[in-house]
């Protein structure tokens, strides 16, 4: 098991560098950045635009010396040059007639040079754009060492920004899942003890509404509901007013808010753990083992979790893994539709403001959460069933 768990951890940077690398070209693919829209605003200052962009490692600054050595080149239909007159801010010319910063940077705002690209701003100070490898790399080492970057968006370090929400994420998936797991397997094995009853019709209604209603729309219904009998809040995590409740009145504000968001995510699960547990136990039952014991005269109860469960549950264990990742990734609309301040809705908000660092950082948190969760899964199943042996 020693050599399975180090041979699974060794795997892990790999898979993340690839999982970052295609998520950082991804980005890069679609058009425009988080600083676009800045750039082409008139009343925005240019010069304090691209100081933001060289702080987040976007732009690299040039000294005189460097744009000295361009030498001149066309853009915009001229040709243009700079020139080191001992000043703060190199001289532009323009055929040869020397421009002022501001007029020079709404045509050098981009410009390329041997297909290395440069931008100017309303000073005059050139910058030199750094390329797609170059920043993923600079990026990955950074986070290899802890430091995530700072947010765009948000001008905060992201690894404080996806801390806070990734906590409130867990929250919900961990409740959804003791929901899934609390009232599917037991469903599902009253089912399989008696097929074909009330209660085993009345199981496969509840799974078939289960998973043949999105989670979205699940999400809608909660949220009419909430809204027309006003019985549970809609929206964030606490009230208003939670500051001025002691201990046990801010855990049942907490769990209030918690409770419709955990059942529309918990639902779909609940379906699939009910269904597979029944199959399993079914199977289970039919077993020459299960026929032996009961020959030997073992009671029904001890036939039924001692020996049919223990076998039966070994799929439900392998599943642990996907479950945590699969709820994770299915918060996402949750989060969305209910207003719950998780992680997926700032992946969202993220990817719709092409915020770059926040990004990167919240698909590598969920993919170390993906390959962890699924590492658990295969020691429970070698701790549950002697036949597993990870060597």
């Amino acid at each position: 098991m020693l050599t399975f768990t180090l041979r699974r951890l060794l795997s892990i940077p790999p898979l993340v560098l690839v999982v970052s690398l295609l998520t950082f070209l991804l980005l890069k693919a679609a058009p425009g950045d988080f600083y676009s829209q800045q750039e082409a605003d008139p009343a925005r200052s240019l010069t304090e635009v691209l100081r933001q962009k060289e702080s987040s490692g976007l732009l690299v600054r040039l000294s005189q010396t460097q744009l000295e050595e361009f030498g001149e080149f066309r853009d915009d239909g001229s040709m243009w040059s700079f020139r080191d007159d001992g000043e703060k801010v190199p001289t532009i010319l323009r055929d040869g007639i020397v421009v002022r910063g501001r007029s020079a940077s709404r045509s050098l705002l981009n410009f390329n040079i041997e297909s290395t690209k440069y931008q100017c701003d309303d000073e005059g100070v050139v910058y030199r754009k750094v390329g797609p490898i170059e920043s993923f790399f600079s990026w990955f080492s950074n986070a290899a060492s802890g430091d995530f970057g700072r947010s765009y968006k948000f001008n905060r370090p992201v690894f404080g920004i996806i801390a806070e929400r990734l906590w409130n994420t867990l929250i919900l998936s961990i409740a959804a899942l003791l929901i899934a797991y609390g009232l599917g397997i037991p469903l599902g094995i009253f089912a399989a003890v008696k097929p074909n009853s009330l209660v085993d019709h009345s199981a496969g209604i509840l799974a078939f509404i289960g998973l043949s209603i999105p989670t979205v729309f699940s999400a809608l219904l909660a949220v009419l509901f909430a809204t027309y009998t006003g019985w549970f809040p809609i929206g964030d995590m606490r009230s208003l007013d939670y500051d001025l409740f002691g201990f046990w009145g801010k855990l049942g504000d907490r769990l209030h808010h918690l409770f419709l968001p955990a059942i529309v995510l918990g639902t779909a699960a609940m379906a699939g753990y009910m269904r597979q547990a029944r199959g399993n136990m079914i199977e289970a039952l039919g077993q020459d083992y299960v026929r032996t014991a009961r020959a030997k005269g073992v009671s029904h109860n001890s036939v039924l979790f001692k020996h049919a469960f223990r076998n039966a549950v070994n799929p439900l264990v392998t599943l642990f893994g996907y479950s945590l990742a699969s709820l994770l990734s299915g918060s996402l609309l949750v989060e969305i539709v209910m207003n719950w301040p998780g992680l997926g809705r700032l992946v969202f908000e993220a990817i719709s403001a092409k915020d770059e660092p926040l990004v990167l950082a919240s698909v590598l948190i969920s993919t170390l959460l993906l390959v962890f969760g699924n590492l658990v899964a295969d020691l429970l199943l070698a701790l549950v069933d002697p036949r597993v042996r990870l060597s």
